[in-house]
């Protein structure tokens, strides 16, 4: 039996919707693209939406807003070492100094006791973190209502690896008009108007209102995302289910329904021993602060100390995890796994 970590979910409504939308004669950021943002917001919650090519690019934008906005009174910014290095990329390219903190043992997510200073949170595989924040990396979380009451905002991904995806895109989801008017221009520019508003009617002449970046989303990967945001419910339906049966059989209590994580023993022959079984599996993540890129940014005897992080960056490995996975295929990866005797006897 041959596993992979994970499948595409993109099908023949996301491949008639891209034909639509080509056929239309408009292919750029338009009224596709805004019906996605629309939808999106009250799928989590938000009262608005800004669409861009990434959710590398939904952070590098709300860090910005944030420092532009004189939100942010400190450049210093809390990250977490165990995250995908976008989060801190994102960060360090927006002018800001990071400092690595360390997460919960159990959740993965970054430790509520950083001393009240300025955190940049990540759901990490889909568990929703606890701190009070001004923004949350949210790539790999999208459930319902999420958003709804909260001053932050919230980055997601629509990389082709997430729960939905335009296989490309970004979105940040805010509740504050003037965040979201300062974010539709920065993502085109920062020009006065968006792409329809200059390309038909009447030749518009348009003002750049400040120097902006060029991260917009387009009404092909718009229409695609509006397809999976209607599979998305039944999606998290079975990724839940799965990471249920996973639980059951492991004797654990993951929550986050985008990535499952376990921690072995000899990860390295413990990947081995899977890759020979057929099964792909995984690491999220090794830590950032491990990373030749980011050795600058920790110091070992000055730096706060991440005993989590180091642990579990050197025993966790991720299991396939995907709508589609069906039971057969389950019940031999768990089977696979208990057999290679290697479970960390303290998973909880």
């Amino acid at each position: 039996m041959k596993i992979p970590f994970c499948k595409t979910t993109i099908g023949e409504e996301e491949k008639k919707a891209i034909c639509d939308v080509i056929d239309s004669g408009w292919v750029v950021l338009g009224a596709k693209s805004q019906e996605f943002e629309e939808k999106f917001a009250e799928y989590v919650g938000a009262k608005y939406a800004v669409y861009v090519d990434s959710g590398t690019s939904a952070l590098l934008l709300s860090l910005n807003y944030l420092k532009d906005s004189d939100l942010i009174d400190d450049d210093l910014l809390i990250v977490p070492s165990l995250t995908f290095t976008a989060t801190a990329e994102a960060a360090i390219n927006a002018g800001y100094l990071i400092e690595f903190g360390d997460v919960d043992y159990n959740t993965l997510c970054l430790k509520t006791n950083v001393n009240d200073k300025i955190t940049l949170p990540v759901h990490l595989v889909g568990n929703k973190a606890t701190q009070k924040a001004l923004i949350f990396d949210s790539a790999h979380r999208i459930e319902r209502d999420d958003v709804k009451g909260s001053d932050a905002l919230w980055c997601y991904s629509f990389y082709a690896t997430k729960n939905m995806t335009t296989v490309q895109g970004g979105m940040v989801a805010t509740n504050d008009v003037k965040a979201y008017e300062w974010l539709k221009s920065a993502r085109d520019h920062g020009l006065d108007m968006g792409t329809k508003e200059r390309y038909t009617g009447k030749y518009k002449q348009y003002d750049v209102k400040f120097v902006g970046y060029r991260v917009k989303g387009d009404d092909l990967r718009a229409a695609i995302g509006l397809e999976q945001l209607k599979k998305l419910p039944e999606m998290t339906k079975q990724r839940n289910e799965i990471v249920k049966r996973y639980n059951d059989a492991f004797g654990l209590e993951r929550a986050g329904n985008h990535v499952y994580p376990i921690l072995v023993n000899d990860r390295d022959k413990f990947m081995e021993l899977m890759m020979e079984a057929g099964i792909q599996c995984t690491i999220h993540f090794r830590p950032l602060h491990q990373m030749t890129g980011y050795k600058k940014y920790y110091d070992a005897e000055y730096s706060p100390a991440l005993p989590n992080t180091d642990f579990i960056g050197e025993h966790i490995v991720s299991l396939p995890l995907f709508p589609g996975l069906t039971e057969a295929e389950q019940d031999y990866i768990i089977s696979e796994v208990k057999k290679t005797k290697l479970l960390y006897e303290q998973n909880k």
